[in-house]
């Protein structure tokens, strides 16, 4: 993801406008491949080695934005670890120690002082069982300079050009407020992965259209929220490379741009060639429905537990995702569950108002802990709740659908 301070765009009419790099220039191609060279080369050197020969690289060129934003591109995707035989602050503890009681360690020893520093550093190694020479070069491992690129980034120049013009929308949509986003009707495959996409990063959102007219999303953006703005932003920028996936569409978002934070708008399309990195599958599993499923599968159940990817329409006035169904084995009952993210009370209350009046008589809504204090709204859906902390609880699953669960519609 690109800081502030990579981003390069211009303000025209009211709008962020993004100086997106053009894909078949043959002078950002060629930096493109030098900078991913450098970092091949590095692999195994320090970080403060590969700064250098970065900066060495740039010298006087104009593009210095674009250079410095490649480079974090890179550095993002790689490895660096610490190399020390030992604990850096450890080792570094214990020579200021040893040091003082003999101090001044000198470099060389004379009548008055007969400890030097390499006494010193002796010592310690012995201690510690590493070797004497390894100990000052490691002294300072855990410094950022001093840590070590062991994985170098797998992108190739052509596709480190297609990931800096997403990464700069991704940066800017940091500072929305919202997301408006139009898509035309199309493969309804596509469809449900843009709502898997929207339920997988826990995305606040409003729903109006059908699939066989468009869909549009209303999106909220950090700037909207009062708490966990950073972690939602980038649940927000990482969501844009799965609507690229769409293949007709269009989005305005409402940013706050600048050091005044001032109102302007980011304009987004099918047309402007950003390439999402994502994989075209459409299928993704959050950590805590991989554990339930995990856990279901060991239990003594008539019950079974699936994955599904369905678009349900709401009446128009939105859709309803259920991550998943369960399945009487023998009399084929099902019922379907929804897995709650973020929401903010007024898109909670209208969404709970939407599906008490539309919503299917056999849903199962699993919430954060933390929306107990809504447990009254929660109360009037038609819906059964179950709350959960870091565990989705599978046999109180089990129970509730014993109560909604229903015959599938033929």
């Amino acid at each position: 993801m690109l800081t502030a301070d990579l981003v390069t765009a211009r303000v025209v009419k009211g709008e962020v406008r993004p100086r997106y790099v053009t894909l078949g220039d043959p002078s950002a191609l060629e930096l493109a491949r030098h900078v991913v060279a450098v970092f091949e080369a590095h692999v195994g050197q320090t970080r403060e080695a590969l700064d250098n020969a970065l900066a060495a690289l740039l010298g006087e060129d104009t593009e210095f934005l674009l250079h410095r934003g490649l480079a974090k591109l890179l550095s993002d995707r790689a490895t660096f670890e610490v190399r020390a035989p030992c604990e850096p602050s450890l080792l570094r503890r214990r020579l200021f120690e040893e040091a003082a009681k003999v101090h001044p360690a000198v470099q060389v020893a004379d009548a008055v002082h007969k400890v030097t520093r390499d006494d010193v550093v002796a010592r310690v190694a012995a201690e510690l069982g590493v070797d004497a020479a390894a100990v000052t070069a490691a002294m300072y491992a855990d410094l950022e300079g001093e840590q070590v690129m062991t994985t170098g980034p797998d992108l190739a120049p052509d596709a480190l050009l297609r990931r800096y013009n997403v990464a700069l929308a991704q940066a800017v949509l940091l500072r929305a407020s919202s997301l408006t986003i139009e898509i035309a009707p199309g493969d309804p495959a596509r469809y449900r992965q843009l709502f898997r996409y929207v339920k997988f990063y826990r995305l606040m959102h409003a729903v109006e259209g059908r699939g066989e007219s468009g869909y549009r999303i209303t999106l909220d953006g950090p700037m909207s929220l009062f708490q966990l703005s950073q972690k939602y932003g980038l649940q927000l920028a990482e969501f844009l490379p799965a609507l690229l996936l769409c293949e007709a569409w269009r989005a305005t978002a409402e940013v706050r741009w600048g050091k005044e934070k001032r109102p302007m708008l980011l304009r987004l399309s099918s047309e402007q060639g950003l390439v999402s990195h994502y994989p075209d599958k459409g299928v993704y599993v959050t950590r805590e429905e991989q554990f339930l499923l995990d856990r279901f599968a060991d239990l003594d159940t008539p019950w079974t537990l699936e994955r599904r990817a369905e678009v349900i329409d709401l009446g128009g006035r939105g859709v309803l995702i259920p991550e998943l169904v369960m399945r009487h084995k023998k009399d084929r009952r099902e019922a379907l569950i929804d897995v709650m993210g973020f929401w903010r009370k007024e898109y909670l209350d209208a969404r709970l108002a939407l599906l008490r009046e539309e919503g299917p008589k056999n849903l199962i809504l699993i919430a954060p802990w933390r929306m107990r204090g809504d447990e009254g709204g929660l109360a009037q859906t038609p819906a059964e709740v179950v709350f959960y902390k870091d565990v989705i609880p599978a046999k109180e699953l089990i129970e509730r659908a014993e109560k909604v669960g229903k015959a599938p519609r033929r």
